[in-house]
């Protein structure tokens, strides 16, 4: 299982102009998809689950499996 480089999302945060006025959680979504080169939403649920500080993000959304974050990132597209 691929563990979540902290030190590489800061730096992820910094370098990406945030327009679109994203939150941690959103931006650790793209960061996710765009350096791991996860797409997989099962995967990326796995990942964030094994992650204390990202499981604490996925609770605080009342997302509970890969299908609550599916709907959570579809629902961020249309906005």
């Amino acid at each position: 299982m691929v563990h979540i480089n902290w030190d590489e999302f800061k730096y992820f945060k910094q370098g990406r102009a945030n327009t679109e006025g994203l939150d941690n959680f959103q931006l650790l979504l793209e960061f996710i998809k765009s350096f791991y080169n996860i797409s997989n939403v099962y995967d990326i649920f796995d990942m964030l689950r094994d992650d204390e500080l990202s499981a604490m993000m996925l609770e605080k959304r009342g997302i509970s499996d890969p299908t609550h974050l599916e709907d959570f990132i579809y629902q961020q597209r249309r906005i």
